[in-house]
């Protein structure tokens, strides 16, 4: 028996400063740029989702601590056999649900084998094994093949492995969805108004674990009584909102704003690392963008640089032509840079001429979330400068999620896409997701990748991968924008790291 550990090389920041260790507040008011149009964070994969609901309301059996290692949460220990092909995972004893339950293997089974059933990487690397009980507080699964990221998947993907109640089954509706959130997390749901807030309050049986916080592991306090988060997608709204203490922080700061806001002693601009990327899904099932030379004619066209600017301003994003962040030292690739960011308009206009292109409209679909409408129009911008003709599409962000995964919509589609600890969960990979990247050699790739046997094997296959993906072009990646954050200087104890929690927050008077 072995165990895991897997060196991710990006480090949690903490807004902390001293204050008393037993001080206890009210209510924290909490403004964020994007309300999901579902809280079953087994479905779906917007940050917003998550970052209210695990890790306050659901946790799960791994988490990710300060060095991206894969440590436990509701897990009491957790090992692999077989060269990875099987991985055991033991229950803490005596954590109860909301509901006052205590959790046991039946909890932990039906929740992971749900979470499997809607994520793909995940169910593909295990080549579709599934979850079961040892015994009352022991899971296991034996998968066929090597499964080494597991733990990172359960720790950190995008659609999280939170361990429902198994009473929670028993409740969905018509679409498969929960409609009853009972999790073991320091916060419990009270109440969602859909359209302008969510709320949370504090779980007084709350069963703690380990020590100091590092990372996302560690003892949740729950300081903070009621966590109250808005949903306010304008981004003066936002700001003038912490401005006047009506919020105490607020995700999504406008780069345009940092430097006037920075002069006012009452506020921190918290900029962190690279926090994800600005994409462009490229719709590969039907349309333009199923065409190989209009896919290649689109990336060698645009200046990446002007459609990360129309977004993020002067500032707050990186350029580089890895998909995974500057501080993933593991992933990093240098090989391509001749092929991002290239801006060549004569080039590609000779593609589109050589290959015949008959003047059909490029439809490009986003939201009016956080700038990516300003991204889609340079978009738009650019392409029309090597002759294409084109037309935008600017919806509300659930409506956008809604569009994005119907194929006959759209050909390119402007979202941002938060960082993922390994690249088999870069969502635009696979052949189920937005973009539809159904490519034979890519699925070979990438599943040996996932079967890898140790970090370098994977890292060097990694290369291969993305250098491929060049040729393919199942997205193209525009940049990395960093985290822009905003609160008051009496708020301390935030986490910053794959978002933002606040079940150690504290309020100074």
């Amino acid at each position: 028996m072995k165990k895991y550990l897997f060196l991710l090389l990006i480090v949690p920041i903490l807004l902390f400063s001293s204050c008393s260790a037993d001080k206890e507040s009210d209510t924290l008011d909490i403004a964020l740029s994007q309300e999901p149009p579902v809280f079953d964070v087994h479905v779906n994969s917007s940050q917003s989702a998550r970052i209210i609901m695990a890790g306050n309301v659901f946790e799960r059996l791994v988490t990710l601590d300060g060095r991206g290692e894969a440590v436990c949460e509701l897990a009491d220990s957790f090992y692999s056999l077989d060269d990875n092909r099987s991985w055991v995972f033991v229950l803490r004893k005596g954590v109860l649900f909301h509901n006052g339950e205590e959790m046991t293997s039946l909890d932990a089974v039906l929740s992971l084998n749900r979470w499997l059933d809607y994520n793909v990487s995940a169910s593909s690397m295990l080549s579709g094994a599934r979850f079961y009980a040892v015994d009352d507080y022991t899971v296991r699964i034996d998968s066929p093949s090597p499964a080494l990221f597991l733990p990172q998947l359960m720790a950190a993907s995008p659609q999280s492995a939170v361990i429902y109640s198994h009473r929670m089954f028993d409740t969905l509706d018509d679409d498969g969805l929960i409609t009853e959130y009972i999790g073991t997390g320091p916060y419990r749901f009270v109440q969602w108004k859909k359209g302008e807030s969510l709320s949370l309050t504090r779980f007084e049986d709350y069963c703690p674990y380990g020590g100091e916080m590092d990372g996302l592991a560690g003892y949740k306090h729950a300081y903070i009584r009621n966590l109250v988060y808005w949903f306010v997608p304008d981004s003066f709204a936002r700001t003038a909102g912490c401005e006047t203490g009506r919020y105490l922080f607020i995700n999504e700061v406008m780069n345009d704003d940092i430097p006037r806001l920075e002069k006012n002693s009452s506020l921190v601009v918290s900029r962190g690392e690279e926090a994800g990327s600005l994409v462009l899904l490229l719709n590969k099932k039907e349309g333009l963008c199923a065409q190989q030379y209009i896919r290649t004619a689109v990336n060698l066209a645009l200046d990446l640089d002007t459609v990360m600017a129309a977004c993020y301003g002067s500032g707050g994003y990186v350029m580089h032509p890895d998909y995974m962040e500057s501080q993933q030292k593991l992933w990093a690739v240098t090989d391509d840079e001749p092929r991002y960011d290239a801006g060549d308009k004569e080039g590609a206009a000779r593609i589109l001429e050589e290959n015949g292109y008959d003047g059909s409209v490029m439809r490009i679909l986003t939201s009016n979330l956080s700038n990516m409408d300003k991204s889609a129009l340079a978009v738009k911008s650019e392409l029309e400068k090597a002759g294409f003709a084109c037309e935008v599409i600017v919806v509300d962000w659930a409506t956008m999620m809604e569009y994005r995964s119907d194929s006959s919509r759209w050909d390119i589609c402007v979202t941002a896409m938060t960082q993922v600890p390994v690249p088999s969960l870069k969502l635009f990979l696979s052949p189920d997701y937005a973009g539809w990247s159904d490519d034979a050699r890519l699925a070979e790739m990438m599943g040996k990748l996932n079967e890898s046997r140790s970090l370098d094997e994977a890292s060097m296959l990694w290369k291969e991968i993305q250098s491929y993906c060049y040729d393919y072009l199942p997205a193209i990646v525009c940049g990395h924008y960093q985290s822009g954050n905003l609160y008051r200087k009496e708020l301390a104890g935030v986490i910053e790291y794959y978002g933002f929690y606040f079940y150690n927050a504290m309020l100074r008077s």
